[in-house]
């Protein structure tokens, strides 16, 4: 399915349309057990501590926006999935369908997917998870590898 995002200009014209294309989760022909879909997720009373710490030891804070964060993550061969090409596509053909290589938003994995990809990256960057929070990476970055 996709969907569309018109963005406007100051004035209230419409400037631009933002596409993006997503599952329907909820036709996901495979039953997943909640361990198999769960991705941990900080706690705002975790992130109000750890920015306080940071205050307090005056570290530098930062952070960033993962642009299409579930786009990033490739779906394993085990996982397979076909979607019907949505409409208005450049060169669409009628019944068009795509095998999926990487998870869409809306796939009931995709969640899993981009925290274990997202932990892959942070390896290689040096750092590992804390032994009571599986979002809390902690360590010494290894400058060559950010």
């Amino acid at each position: 399915m996709a969907i569309s995002t018109i963005k406007y200009d100051q004035d209230g014209r419409p400037k631009r349309v933002k596409w993006g294309i997503v599952a329907l989760g909820n036709l996901d022909p495979h039953t997943w057990s909640s361990e198999e879909v769960f991705a941990p997720v900080m706690s705002m009373v975790e992130l109000h501590v750890l920015v306080s710490l940071a205050i307090y030891h005056k570290h530098p804070l930062k952070s960033w926006d993962v642009k299409q964060a579930f786009v990033k993550a490739t779906l394993p061969e085990t996982e397979q999935y076909v979607i019907r090409q949505p409409a208005g596509c450049p060169n669409s053909k009628p019944n068009t369908y795509w095998l999926l290589k990487r998870t869409l938003y809306g796939l009931k994995r995709s969640p899993q997917h981009w925290f274990m990809k997202a932990t892959e990256l942070l390896h290689k960057c040096g750092l590992e998870p804390t032994p009571n929070n599986p979002c809390l990476f902690a360590g010494k970055p290894d400058e060559n590898n950010i």
